[in-house]
């Protein structure tokens, strides 16, 4: 026992006193944070996806676009192998002392004259995100769980907040 200034007694004890409120507040405010927070999330990571798969079509047509460009630009400038190729592909003439290429690899089927298929570019879309498909993420996205959820981290964080409880045999605090 320890006597105080004015001859009291004072009983010795902890110097805190856990609170188990906390705990349920904490737990609560996790809750509602995550039911939040993770549609938000995921959203997000669906936005994202449709950027890059709008940027993957930008970056093919803008490398489309350069393509034909510089195709037009050198038949403009009449480069002889340009204009060579052409005219083996497109009217069946070859120069003198040189014989035509057959392509083998579809035989019966006539090949195709076309130029476009050589300059089209090479289409990468872009990567769908995978989602984490847990008993969480599958709780806080459905609509019907998740007020549920809210509902028990509210209820929870209420609990936390309440006052702790005294023993019957506790003197009120002065």
């Amino acid at each position: 026992m320890v006597h105080g200034e004015t001859g009291s007694e004072q009983t010795g004890g902890a110097l805190f006193r856990f609170d188990p409120g906390w705990l349920y507040l904490v737990s609560g405010v996790l809750l509602v944070g995550a039911t939040v927070l993770i549609p938000a999330i995921d959203d997000l990571t669906q936005a994202r996806f449709g950027r890059d798969r709008a940027r993957a079509v930008a970056t093919y047509h803008t490398e489309r676009l350069e393509r034909y460009s510089g195709f037009i630009d050198a038949l403009d400038r009449a480069e002889p192998a340009l204009l060579l190729s052409l005219a083996q592909t497109q009217l069946n003439l070859a120069p003198a002392g040189k014989r035509p290429l057959i392509d083998i690899s579809r035989a019966g089927q006539p090949s195709s004259a076309s130029v476009f298929p050589a300059l089209e570019p090479v289409y990468t879309p872009a990567r769908e995100p995978e989602r984490p498909r847990t008993l969480l993420q599958r709780s806080t996205t459905s609509d019907r769980p998740r007020l549920w959820l809210i509902a028990l981290g509210m209820m929870l964080i209420l609990i936390g907040v309440l006052p702790p409880t005294r023993a019957s045999g506790e003197p009120a605090p002065a």
